[in-house]
């Protein structure tokens, strides 16, 4: 009976070990995770050039050319649409696109397929009465450089500046500034992209449990300033001044977006 129980108490010592040692050796799994990350990446573009250099005259696809030195917007209400047709809106996701930067965390979200995205160019009629450092965004310059001032509600939605050839010839000498201040609640503007599917260019986007997925989209200011005409079209604040110019742009915003990748 003695030599039964020994034989009992270390049966029981070797499983205690092997199971120790076992789970000490095994890497933690991930497969339990719900959800992944995506990011966007949005390119800063006139027609098929990239805008490297703010001080350089672009050529569009209607022959003209314009600089760059500022191009920021607001992008807010980001959702994603799933293959299995449900679709998933980002909490808190406001970015401040500027002319520098081009990859903003959009946020997580569960796992799947997603065949498209939508978003708005602006803020909802809440957040754009909030004071600048009130609203959560994810960028790198501050709010305050979008603040249109305690005498006007609200934000610029977008704001573009820089400087375009008004010349007949194209010439390049001599271009003027323009400056375009995108805001109100009623130039608010929102873009569906198209949907991605296997039969198309554009493969789905698989997000898997923590992994990182970025939805690369390119911005082309060329075309969205092709219902400009820089001669007698240079300057909006969307109030007092030509408010007609930032409605005109305004429409155009949609079809500036279009998948890179």
């Amino acid at each position: 009976m003695k030599y039964k129980n020994k034989l009992i108490i270390v049966l029981f010592i070797s499983i205690i070990v092997t199971t120790v040692f076992t789970t000490s050796c095994t890497k933690p799994s991930n497969s339990g995770g719900t959800t992944g990350t995506f990011y966007i990446h949005l390119h800063t573009d006139i027609d098929t050039n990239e805008v490297a250099d703010t001080t350089v005259l672009y050529r569009d696809a209607m022959g003209r050319h314009f600089s760059l030195k500022t191009a920021q917007f607001f992008l807010s209400n980001i959702v994603l649409q799933n293959a299995n047709g449900t679709f998933y809106t980002v909490a808190n996701a406001i970015i401040l696109k500027n002319i520098d930067s081009e990859a903003y965390l959009i946020g997580n979200a569960p796992i799947g397929a997603y065949t498209s995205v939508s978003f708005n160019v602006g803020l909802d009629s809440s957040t754009n009465t909030k004071t600048p450092g009130v609203i959560n965004i994810y960028g790198y310059i501050p709010t305050s450089t979008m603040w249109y001032g305690t005498n006007i509600s609200g934000y610029n939605f977008m704001k573009l500046q820089g400087f375009a050839d008004t010349s007949l010839m194209q010439t390049g000498v001599n271009p003027v500034p323009f400056s375009y201040l995108i805001g109100s609640e009623t130039n608010l503007r929102k873009v569906i992209m198209p949907i991605r599917s296997a039969s198309t260019a554009y493969k789905p986007y698989l997000l898997t449990a923590n992994s990182i997925v970025y939805i690369h989209i390119i911005c082309d200011y060329g075309k969205l300033l092709s219902v400009i005409n820089f001669n007698t079209q240079d300057s909006t604040d969307s109030y007092t001044l030509n408010p007609s110019i930032a409605t005109k742009i305004a429409d155009n915003i949609p079809n500036m977006f279009h998948y890179e990748e």
